[in-house]
């Protein structure tokens, strides 16, 4: 009797948490699966955060901002219906995305202020400050926003930037002289009052990306537009330490 139950083999009740484990585990990779090819709707999901943060934009750019409400990100804006720097900025959003700009031209709205960020080859060849055909074309349809919001602001600030990379042209004088390129285009046809408007060359002396690769100097070639409603915003560049040159109209 003795021998028979010592060769009896003992039974594992927990056996079936093998089991169990590897169905959870194939379940989950079925998740995943159905997870990695679904997609995304883009405008569920921007009304998905503006229900629970109605103050919330999400800009074309990919950047978060603040907006006061007043006008829905989604709704179509003319450049007739341009009357302030919410409405600009509205515009110039919904212009970089319909244009297939996203990716050259970002926009930042500040509480009075509004600035726009371009590539300098939208505007430029290499070493030049003659504007190109195509750049003329939109600086002229975001100028005509621009001479819509003109008597409410106080100030139009272009600010030229170069990269730091080997070239026969000053980055100094070059960046001057496409900021006062575009400047001249704008007081020619768009902005009344030449007083408002202002050019600074910063050279390649703020940089925005390491100018140890194409794609960084690429960014960091770039025309800066901004648009304040007070004098208070250009305070930075009225110090002595900015390093910078300055050319006023």
């Amino acid at each position: 009797m003795g021998k028979r139950n010592k060769n009896k083999k003992a039974i594992n009740k927990d056996a079936w948490l093998n089991t169990y484990a590897d169905m959870i585990t194939l379940i989950l990779v079925f998740f995943i699966l159905l997870f990695s090819m679904s997609t995304i709707d883009a405008a569920k999901y921007k009304q998905l955060v503006e229900i629970f943060n109605p103050a919330a934009v999400y800009e074309a750019t990919g950047t978060a901002t603040e907006s006061n409400g007043s006008t829905s990100p989604d709704a179509d804006i003319t450049v007739d219906q341009v009357v302030d720097l919410e409405d600009l900025y509205q515009y110039l959003s919904q212009y970089t995305k319909e244009n297939g700009l996203a990716d050259a031209v970002s926009i930042e709205k500040f509480d009075k202020a509004v600035a726009i960020k371009f590539m300098s080859s939208i505007f430029f060849e290499p070493d030049s400050a003659t504007i190109k055909a195509g750049g003329q074309k939109i600086l002229g349809d975001i100028g005509l926003a621009f001479k819509a919001v003109e008597p409410t602001v106080k100030s139009i600030r272009i600010d030229g930037h170069t990269a730091a990379a080997d070239s026969p042209v000053d980055d100094r004088d070059l960046s001057s002289d496409r900021a006062n390129t575009v400047l001249r285009f704008l007081q020619n046809g768009y902005i009344s009052d030449p007083s408002k408007l202002l050019s600074v060359g910063f050279g390649q002396y703020r940089p925005i990306a390491p100018n140890d690769t194409e794609e960084g100097r690429a960014k960091n070639r770039r025309v800066e537009i901004i648009i304040s409603e007070t004098d208070d915003f250009f305070s930075d560049i009225t110090s002595s330490d900015t390093g910078s040159e300055t050319a006023t109209q």
